[in-house]
């Protein structure tokens, strides 16, 4: 994408542009990945390569197609967990979210016209 001039480019779109950090897309592939302090490991639902995906690597992703508005990358928990795992999720989040910040910052001309916001997951315990 990045080849192709950004999505700004590719779409022909002169607007603002959200990005997710893939934190979501995690969550849907629960039973193909695992969750370390490092990052998400986990295998294509295409062709069973693996993948690490890290706070680093998401903002490089994001980076890379030109996102204007950049999310942290964060742990997704699935809605019916505890609420000693939700506050475990969102530990996890915050410590990514520092390191996301980082990532964000290395990201030159990027990080000067962007914009990074963080994500807190909530699950359903109030």
């Amino acid at each position: 994408m990045a080849r192709l001039g950004g999505l700004h480019r590719f779409m022909n779109w002169d607007r603002p542009i959200l990005t997710d950090s893939g934190g979501y897309q995690v969550m849907s592939l629960s039973d193909l990945r695992k969750i370390t302090e490092e990052g998400v490991t986990f295998a294509s639902h295409l062709d069973g390569s693996r993948h690490l995906l890290t706070p680093e690597r998401s903002m490089e992703i994001q980076r890379l197609l030109g996102s204007d508005i950049v999310m942290a990358f964060d742990e997704c928990p699935k809605i019916d967990q505890g609420r000693d795992a939700i506050a475990r999720s969102m530990e996890m989040s915050m410590r990514w979210a520092r390191r996301s910040r980082e990532g964000f910052d290395m990201g030159g001309e990027h990080a000067e016209r962007s914009a990074l916001f963080g994500i807190q997951q909530g699950a359903l315990d109030e």
